[in-house]
């Protein structure tokens, strides 16, 4: 089976009469079977005992609290469970389903080239429809139009429409009702308005009201990484609502569930980037008028193709099994190193989660995180901005970037990555220009005949780099990151090893301990955790490395070579003061540590003996030097915590303040730096290794360095051996820790 455009539907009705084939589109609508069962919940829900039992613990507590009666207490609590309920749950109408089916058909026939689903994944999506069990649909979130066209594409194919979860901030008027409609529950962005004080009877209606659409077989769908993604990479999984469905199986409500992971890839993403809220600035609440101006806004502009690829659906129950057979205990504990930390609230309260049950959630959820990652294809505008970004940021020649261009699409290729276009290289480059932001992105002819001027040939392209601008191509290119994630951890291991023992570099060559290579891999792993999710949880981030370590040597960019040992050459290594950072990625379990032990006693020998190799070094290099010069500025500004405290909010906008001056001094290479999504990721990583502490004062989240940190001399280690990463061709000079201290 082959990829579908699910926007052609007028060869259907080729055989009908003239009247059904001018009217396809409402023809083919009418032919969609969506007459399903979508039962009513909300009596069933109030009279749920887990609802009432949290009714009757906050009268309780109004009682102590206020002073009230407890029956008036109840009462209360009862009519505003009732409201509540009102508010979130859907109302899915079944010919509102099929009204927007039709007017969707047209609207995404007129701003969208195509809408392309693998036909073999709608199969094994239907099969997995007729099983009778509830299926939970898991898409990584880019877009508001995430919401609608995953509802579209079942539609289209008959198939059951899914409750899906939606934030609170969609339930504005007209569109609240459209939503709900077609499937929408709303759910809280903040489920408990004071800090310390846990909403149960919110958290006890979430909890039952998503256990009895499954319970009743209904379909769910709900975004694992909550909001949409602000970087263009994929966000860290929140465990809340997929909590809710482990407890589900866990008690019983439910003997199984297939999980979905889904991924939509834009060319052009509706949304826009997110340039705004990368500069620091708060996210405009959704209005009434705002939805109305963007629909027209987009109704105006095209944006290309959409690729959704379905990953195969996996059982729970299965999965649940398959982690107590492997581990030999309940559940899975979390051996996996460099994971990108999820959340792991539970929406009905930590307290009554077993540490066990939670591990489950983390891991299922970060399982399909990784999955979807990973199943997700590379559109033709992500990798013109990838390859802009990443080699070309002083410009390029269309024949050069023609050339570039087909080289990275076989690597893609190579490391099972799907590519979401086709065609000849110069029109795809064309297209991808048409579609991206004309800021985005500089055109230049490189021959000074006017007449030849409009030949994309003769076009000289080069990336905006200035600032704001900057972040939309930054955007597109970190769908391709994670591509090239394990080989780039590699190099940059490598060189950063020769950088830090640069007696053992020898012409075009640089001996290295493996062992002490993939220790160094596993630390820029730890230092990017709230990046990326390097492995899923069942497997080990040090058999991941060793495979991109393979791939590197087979590829000529690594030679490899067994090096005879030297009682002296061990000891230099062994003597090395490298800095370790403390993390769970650093502990393994026995069986990979026997199982790896023999090949981490080799040398490896990175030669410098082909062009086309030490090209590729340099490109994977590149690849992760944007992440780590912010990581670096980062660590630079902690001497502003030298003897006080700051309020977390405070301290964030310092490091972009101070990141946005080494822009505009020309000190950094990098002006994507400034993100402030990245260094909000820098201060949770800090939090994570216990360089700073995290307290509350009142509802602020104050920081200070933690004891161990809290002198200039701690924090210039620190601050050194996130350094060694940094690529010594890079323009960027961390200023010394007196003169920040100075300036502060």
């Amino acid at each position: 089976m082959d990829l579908k455009n699910n926007l052609i539907v007028s060869t259907q009705n080729r055989n009908c009469g003239y009247l059904t084939r001018k009217l396809c589109y409402a023809t083919f609508s009418l032919q969609r079977k969506c007459s399903h069962r979508y039962p009513k919940l909300n009596k069933t829900v109030l009279e749920n005992e887990r609802v009432l039992e949290a009714i009757h613990y906050a009268a309780c507590e109004d009682d102590n609290e206020i002073k009230t009666s407890h029956a008036s207490a109840v009462k209360t609590h009862k009519k505003r469970a009732k409201e509540v309920l009102t508010k979130m749950a859907a109302a899915i109408s079944s010919a509102w389903i099929r009204l927007t089916g039709w007017v969707l058909l047209r609207v995404f026939n007129h701003m969208l080239d195509s809408i392309q689903v693998h036909q073999g994944q709608m199969e094994m999506v239907k099969k997995a429809a007729k099983s009778n069990i509830p299926v939970i649909f898991l898409p990584l979130h880019k877009s508001h139009l995430d919401y609608l066209l995953l509802t579209f594409i079942l539609f289209l194919h008959d198939i059951k429409a899914p409750h899906v979860a939606a934030g609170d901030n969609l339930s504005i008027p007209v569109f609240r009702y459209i939503l709900r409609s077609l499937g929408g529950f709303f759910i809280k962005r903040k489920l408990d308005p004071h800090y310390g004080k846990k909403d149960i009877v919110y958290r006890a209606l979430l909890h039952t009201y998503m256990a009895e659409l499954l319970r009743r077989g209904q379909y769910v769908e709900f975004f694992i990484e909550g909001g949409r993604t602000r970087s263009g990479k994929a966000g860290a999984p929140k465990a809340g609502l997929m909590s809710v469905v482990i407890d589900t199986f866990i008690d019983g409500t439910v003997t199984d569930a297939y999980l979905i992971p889904v991924s939509i890839t834009y060319e052009k993403v509706l949304d826009g980037e997110f340039i705004r809220e990368n500069m620091g600035s708060k996210k405009v609440p959704e209005t009434f008028w705002g939805a109305v101006k963007a629909i027209w806004r987009v109704l105006k502009t095209n944006y290309g193709h959409v690729r959704v690829t379905f990953c195969q659906p996996f059982s729970l129950q299965e999965y649940v099994q398959s982690v107590q057979t492997s581990s030999g205990r309940g559940f899975l504990t979390d051996g996996g190193m460099g994971l990108k930390d999820p959340s792991e609230s539970s929406l009905y309260g930590t307290d009554v989660v077993e540490e066990d049950q939670r591990q489950l959630v983390t891991n299922v959820a970060t399982h399909v995180v990784h999955a979807a990652v990973h199943a997700s294809a590379v559109m033709s505008t992500n990798l013109l901005a990838f390859l802009l970004l990443v080699n070309y940021r002083k410009g390029v020649s269309m024949k050069e970037l023609v050339r570039s261009f087909d080289w990275v699409k076989e690597e893609v290729l190579f490391l099972d990555r799907d590519l979401g276009f086709s065609g000849e290289t110069t029109a795809v480059i064309a297209h991808a220009l048409s579609i991206l932001d004309n800021h985005l992105v500089n055109k230049a002819s490189s021959v000074q005949c006017e007449q030849t001027n409009n030949n994309i040939e003769n076009w000289r392209l080069s990336p905006n780099l200035s600032l704001p601008d900057v972040f939309g191509l930054t955007y597109y290119a970190n769908s391709v990151t994670s591509v090239f994630l394990i080989e780039s951890v590699i190099v940059n291991a490598v060189l950063a090893l020769s950088r830090e023992q640069c007696s053992y570099i020898k012409e075009d060559s640089v001996v290295l301990p493996k062992q002490r290579l993939i220790r160094m891999a596993t630390q820029l792993c730890s230092l990017l955790q709230f990046e990326f999710i390097f492995t899923p949880p069942c497997t080990s981030l040090q058999t991941q490395l060793l495979d991109g370590l393979d791939r590197l040597v087979a590829s000529e960019v690594l030679s490899e070579e067994l090096v005879v040992k030297s009682r002296h050459a061990d000891e230099a290594w062994t003597g090395n003061s490298g800095f370790c950072w403390d993390s769970s990625s650093d502990e393994d379990d026995d069986a990979n540590t026997v199982a790896t032990k023999d090949a981490l006693d080799d040398r490896i020998i990175l030669k410098m003996a082909s062009n086309g190799g030490q090209a590729k070094l340099h490109f994977l290099e590149n690849v992760l030097q944007s992440l780590i010069e912010t990581y670096c500025i980062a660590a630079a500004a902690l001497p502003h915590l030298l003897g006080t405290t700051m309020t977390e909010n405070n301290f964030q906008q310092r490091l972009q303040k101070l990141a946005i001056e080494r822009v505009e001094r020309g000190q950094t290479s990098y002006p994507e730096s400034v993100s402030m999504d990245t260094l909000r990721n820098c201060t949770r990583l800090f939090e994570k290794q216990n360089v700073i502490a995290l307290y509350y004062l009142d509802t602020q989240r104050m920081l200070e360095l933690d004891v161990m940190y809290d002198t200039e001399v701690a924090l210039a280690e620190y601050l050194h051996v996130i350094e060694l990463f940094r690529s010594s061709r890079s323009n960027y000079k961390v200023c010394s820790d007196t003169d920040v201290t100075a300036r502060s």
